[in-house]
């Protein structure tokens, strides 16, 4: 695998910790960090919520399906709660999507975290809550408070209309919103080899690059088949997909080619 040492990752870093960058490089591989979007926080709607100490006290379960909400909560709305707020927050039952998500979530307080590592997706996830809820003992659907989903400006609705289906009702806040960065492709083209690993998280402002890479020899690696499915209709065919959303799964995919 020497001569494909190089792994450019098209996501932004996260902070303060990205798991991927310390099992890459555990693992002989020099990861590359270009991403293609930023975020923008958008905490007051939440913040108000959590504030109001009678909506935080009757609220029992959280969705968190993106890493860029735990970054919102923990940067733009914890730090602005009472100590008492904060420790209701996160005694919370938190649902989230993949591992990294869920181990963000516990570096950063919150103490019952569900989903995770068995729930890849938001399909799994949402039948994971819909299963959970039922099993509640003495639980009445039609009196359950609103489960809270904390979302971006731009998301799937798998798992509202999942919920909204089995009786379940739910709110969404949106805690922050993407953009296309300027330059995507200049910034990769800059850290690009051919003997490279290039690995897709999402399709959303690699445009140029998947021109590009259609006429070009390398080895590609995407996370889940959502990604993958966007790829192949642009014509771009994966050489692995990733069975888990997580650093693990990915490293074992590229070792396999």
């Amino acid at each position: 695998m020497t001569d494909r040492a190089k792994v450019i990752l098209l996501k932004n870093k996260t902070t303060p910790i990205d798991p991927y960058q310390n099992i890459f490089e555990e693992n002989g591989f020099t990861p590359v960090f270009v991403p293609l979007i930023e975020h923008k926080h958008l905490p007051n709607e939440c913040l108000t919520l959590f504030q109001d100490d009678s909506y935080l006290r009757q609220l029992r379960h959280i969705v968190i399906s993106s890493q860029r909400t735990v970054e919102c909560l923990n940067e733009s709305i914890i730090p602005r709660l009472t100590a008492q707020q904060r420790d209701d927050l996160h005694n919370k039952v938190v649902y989230t999507v993949g591992p990294a998500t869920a181990s963000f979530l516990e570096r950063c307080g919150f103490k019952n975290v569900r989903g995770g590592i068995d729930a890849g997706n938001g399909d799994i996830l949402a039948d994971l809550i819909i299963s959970e809820l039922k099993e509640e003992k003495g639980l009445d659907l039609l009196h359950l408070p609103d489960v809270l989903l904390l979302v971006g400006e731009t998301r799937r609705d798998i798992i509202p209309k999942k919920l909204t289906s089995a009786g379940i009702s739910s709110r969404e806040l949106v805690t922050y919103q993407t953009k296309t960065l300027n330059d995507n492709f200049r910034r990769f083209e800059q850290c690009y080899d051919p003997n490279s690993w290039v690995v897709f998280f999402s399709p959303q402002g690699a445009g140029e690059i998947v021109e590009y890479l259609q006429k070009s020899p390398v080895n590609i690696a995407c996370i889940g088949p959502t990604t993958e499915k966007s790829l192949f209709k642009q014509g771009l065919n994966p050489t692995v997909v990733s069975q888990k959303p997580e650093p693990y799964s990915l490293l074992e995919s590229l070792k396999s080619v």
